[in-house]
Formats: structure tokens, C-alpha cells, sequence
């Protein structure tokens, strides 16, 4: 299985995050316990796992810590076709990968191995691999997707804290001159001297929040990786979110791995 497909492998994998690697937009003594509730392994003790497709949702909670959390995935290579169909051509050649390796017994051979961590590349440009607006629309979509069963969350769960984990497959993006763009006048070594974008600042981003039922979130960000000091965790309390924001312009957002 590639082991993104599994909410309780996502868990793990964002504990060993240090915690000098998080961030707290607007920090307090509520929005830190929250987080480790989760990040610390003794406290997860104390969560339930309830992301079977027979079990009633969300992923996880805990009766200790009056808390329920629903873990969801974004990437920016998904979009819409002419059909209004998703499509995810990098997910689809992980797929394939994956298909190819369970079909010749490799893991066979390795009992104690579960999960596959599997760079697949796609040969696509990095336009179509990696976009800003696929990121922009996937990472709304989701979350509006999944406030969607707000009341049904509730409902197994009254009276609870509600927390989004989102799990973003994304790469870094960086800001480019107007004149970049014009000209195309970008390489991988120029990435340098460009300026990262902000992801937890985007106002594109975090409108999706606004006048919900969401009690936290927090933003898994493992990919982005720059040579820039970002954060790899970002937690949100909903009711008190950060008022600075930047409003970006799709047009002069490019992805580092150009």
C-alpha cells in the first residue's frame, strides 16, 4: 500500500516532525495543547481510529481529550477535465508503480515492510506536475468537500473540539517578477534569489476557513522543500486566525521544482 493512502501512517509520519519545525500563526496555550495531543506519541494513546470505510466519521478521537479529527489529502496535481472529472495524473502513475512491484514479489521478500514510499516521475512539465492554481482549487475543494459532513461529525461526536488535519502533498512555490514570467527568464539555479510563497499567509487558502465549524487545523507540509527555512507544521486556531494575509497572484507563482 503507498503508505500516503493510510490516515494512521500519515499520523506517525508528521510525529516525527520536531517541534522547532512548527509554527502557531497566533500562538496560545490552547492551540499548543491541541497539537500535542496528537504530535506526542503517549497522548495518542488516547485517540481512537475510526478512518475504517465501515466506521463512522471522522478518522479519529478521543473521549480523554474531548477532541475528533478528520485527516484529508491535497496536492497540486489534480484538476478538473473537459468532463468535470477529477483527474490525478501523478497519483495514476503511482498506481502504476505500486501495481508493478506487488506483481513481482518483491514484498514478498520483505515481510516487515507495509507501507511504499514511491517517487514516481511523471515526465510532465512542471506546469501540469506541479501548478499553483490545480493547488490553489484541490486544497479548497477538499476542505469544502469535508464541511460538508460537519454535522454528521457532530453528530457521533457532540460537544467536541473539531479538527482538520490536512496531509499537503504540494511542492514549494516561489514568487516571480512580472518580468520572469513575460519571458520565461527562470531556471532551477536562478530559484535562489526568488521569494517563497507563503502558503499559511495565503489569502486564497485560507478563506476556505472563514465563518466555518472547524475548531483547528493543522497543515502537514513535508514536500516543500526549499533553501529557505520553512515550516513543515502550521497550526490554526479557527476562531482567531491570523489577520495579516497575502493575496496572491496566480499568474507570478511558480514551483520550485522547475
Amino acid at each position: 500500500m503507498y503508505f500516503l493512502d493510510s490516515e494512521k501512517v500519515i499520523i506517525e509520519l508528521f510525529q516525527s516532525v520536531d517541534s522547532t519545525s512548527v509554527y502557531f500563526p497566533v500562538e496560545s496555550e490552547k492551540t499548543i495543547e491541541v497539537f500535542e495531543t496528537i504530535h506526542s506519541k503517549d497522548n495518542w494513546k488516547l485517540w481512537i481510529e475510526s478512518s475504517g470505510k465501515a466506521d463512522p466519521p471522522p478518522d479519529f478521537y478521543s473521549d480523554e481529550y474531548k477532541c475528533m479529527m478528520e485527516v484529508m489529502r491535497v496536492d497540486d496535481h489534480s484538476y478538473k477535465n473537459k468532463k468535470g472529472k477529477i483527474v490525478n495524473p501523478t497519483n495514476r502513475h503511482i498506481r502504476d508503480v505500486e501495481k508493478e512491484i506487488l506483481q513481482s514479489g518483491i514484498m514478498d521478500m520483505l515481510p516487515n515492510v507495509n507501507h511504499l514510499m514511491i517517487n514516481a516521475i511523471t515526465d510532465l512539465p512542471t506546469k501540469e506536475d506541479h501548478n499553483y492554481e490545480f493547488y490553489k482549487k484541490n486544497f479548497v475543494r477538499v476542505i469544502d468537500n469535508h464541511k460538508k459532513n460537519f454535522d454528521m461529525y457532530k453528530t457521533n461526536h457532540p460537544n467536541y473540539t473539531m479538527i482538520f488535519f490536512v496531509m499537503d502533498e504540494s511542492s514549494a512555490y516561489l514568487k516571480v517578477s512580472q518580468h520572469k514570467v513575460a519571458t520565461q527568464q527562470y531556471r532551477a539555479d536562478d530559484m535562489i534569489n526568488r521569494i517563497p510563497h507563503f502558503w499559511f499567509m495565503d489569502n486564497n487558502f485560507l478563506c476556505s476557513f472563514e465563518n466555518s465549524n472547524i475548531d483547528y487545523l493543522i497543515w502537514y507540509t513535508p514536500f516543500k522543500l526549499i533553501n529557505f527555512d520553512l515550516p513543515k507544521v502550521c497550526v490554526f486556531d479557527i476562531h482567531n486566525m491570523p489577520e495579516q494575509r497575502i493575496a496572491y497572484d496566480s499568474k507570478y507563482i511558480i514551483s520550485a521544482e522547475v
